[in-house]
């Protein structure tokens, strides 16, 4: 977490200002029209900023063959860029990843790293993986390309990618989507949760703030109506945290003073296609105590082509990013990935009673 805007800080409170006879008591005026400008400003450079245009194109295609995992970043306009554990690692490790829910899995963290003259690409990497059957994987992370000249602690100058892959996620290989019945899927949800604070919040008014989140989500698929829909938040907190974002959000800075935690993004339901994949825009954010006027972002995704038991996809995994208005003028938003199983799937066969 760092502050961003740290130059448009408005000092709200009020101004006191003497008096023609020196008797009247002084008396306060509120913000200048410079400071309101300013303010103005930095709204719209933060709505600028939360733009989800190209929210479902992760762009990126990854590999993982004789325990060497590989990712070819698809940068706009550039020649795709590919780093594998092989020849990039900077670091590996998997203390900090939860157990994987899926019985039989392992897994995996890799940070990768290269430059060429073109600019320096840096990528995060989580994978998990069947230990009896490798080929059996999916990898989630992110990676930034810095162009030359652009310092690496400079992230929003960066150009970004998410990703979500796996021979199960293969478009090629659509699955088979039942055409009657539910499924319920629970996991898990993380990206970067960005405030910029309103008048409610004295002097931080026009700051702005960013920080790692993460968050339990859960989701339910319609198969008879074609639809799916969930919430983030809903079931736990969405907390912050740094744990796979580090190399590029801050990490020894305070918590943020608008902390994620009680907010909940409600996403809408969503039409899925005969090949699993499914996007809306119907997506919102709640908060039992502050008073969001407004929502607006996208969220979407792709079922998986491995059936569990009950003959339903396993996994459901998507990208959502949503900007939210608040009555004092703050804004906020979330964006990320969240992937998530079916019961069925991570219960071993003998409590399944299978």
């Amino acid at each position: 977490m760092r502050t961003i805007a740290t130059a448009l800080s408005i000092a709200l409170l009020t101004v006191a200002v003497g008096c023609t006879n020196g008797d009247d008591p002084a008396t306060a005026e509120g913000p200048t029209p410079e400071e309101i400008a300013a303010f103005a400003e930095a709204q719209e450079e933060f709505r600028a900023r939360a733009a989800f245009g190209n929210a479902m194109r992760f762009r990126t295609k990854s590999a993982f063959e004789d325990g060497v995992f590989s990712v070819e970043a698809r940068r706009e306009g550039a020649s795709p860029r590919t780093l594998t554990t092989a020849a990039h690692r900077q670091y590996e490790w998997a203390t900090y990843l939860p157990t994987p829910p899926i019985p039989g899995f392992v897994s995996r963290e890799w940070f990768l790293a290269e430059n060429r003259n073109d600019g320096r690409t840096i990528l995060y990497a989580a994978v998990e993986w069947d230990d009896a059957n490798p080929a059996d994987y999916l990898s989630v992370g992110w990676w930034l390309h810095f162009p030359p000249g652009v310092p690496g602690d400079e992230y929003e100058l960066a150009e970004r990618g998410v990703f979500i892959d796996g021979p199960e996620l293969d478009s090629s290989h659509p699955p088979e989507m039942p055409v009657s019945g539910e499924a319920t899927y629970a996991g898990g949800a993380g990206g970067l949760y960005e405030y910029l604070y309103g008048s409610g919040w004295g002097e931080l008014q026009g700051e702005s703030q960013y920080v790692e989140f993460s968050a339990p989500i859960e989701l339910r698929a319609d198969f008879s109506e074609g639809t799916i829909a969930g919430c983030i938040g809903c079931t736990g907190d969405i907390e912050d945290e740094t744990l796979h974002l580090w190399p590029a959000v801050e990490w020894r800075g305070p918590d943020p003073d608008a902390l994620p935690k009680d907010y909940e993004i409600h996403l809408g339901p969503a039409p899925f296609s005969p090949d699993g994949t499914f996007g809306n825009t119907a997506i919102s954010v709640s908060h039992p105590e502050r008073s969001v006027t407004g929502s607006e972002g996208v969220w979407g995704g792709r079922f998986s082509n491995v059936p569990d038991r009950d003959g339903n996809p396993r996994r459901v995994v998507g990208y959502g990013g949503v900007r939210f208005d608040e009555a004092d003028g703050s804004i906020g938003s979330f964006e990320g990935i969240f992937s998530a199983l079916t019961p069925a799937t991570v219960e071993p066969k003998e409590s399944g009673g299978r």
